[in-house]
């Protein structure tokens, strides 16, 4: 009875001393968070050809942006869950997500306006 009463005793200065979420012991630090989503706006005048790299993310706010891929390779539009094929257009103000894929591109049909994380423009 003695030890369990011991331990109860110490339990709470331990879980004190761990306590998740502050700068001792942060659950995910802010600069994690900042480089990690990064989102930005991004204008892309008509014409333009942007490569896609792996993992990025876009939500299309205004323009058109036509999908340029490999035969049989998508993006992945996570709003409606399904998958984007080549030669169709990105859906405005749907999240959508590139797989890991080389290869894909985004061509401009219009000046558009982009909130994207991981767009390199082609060069």
């Amino acid at each position: 009875m003695l030890l369990v009463l011991a331990v109860l005793a110490v339990l709470p200065v331990i879980a004190a001393a761990q306590e998740p979420g502050t700068t001792g012991d942060p659950i995910v630090s802010k600069s994690y968070l900042d480089q990690f989503f990064r989102f930005r706006s991004v204008v892309i005048p008509k014409g333009d050809t942007v490569q896609l790299t792996p993992g990025a993310l876009v939500v299309v706010r205004s323009g058109k942006l036509k999908i340029r891929a490999p035969r049989g390779k998508s993006l992945i539009d996570l709003t409606d869950g399904k998958e984007l094929a080549a030669e169709t257009f990105l859906p405005a103000f749907h999240l959508v997500l590139v797989p890991e894929t080389p290869g894909l591109l985004l061509e401009a049909q219009s000046m558009s306006l982009v909130l994207a994380m991981g767009l390199h423009p082609e060069r």
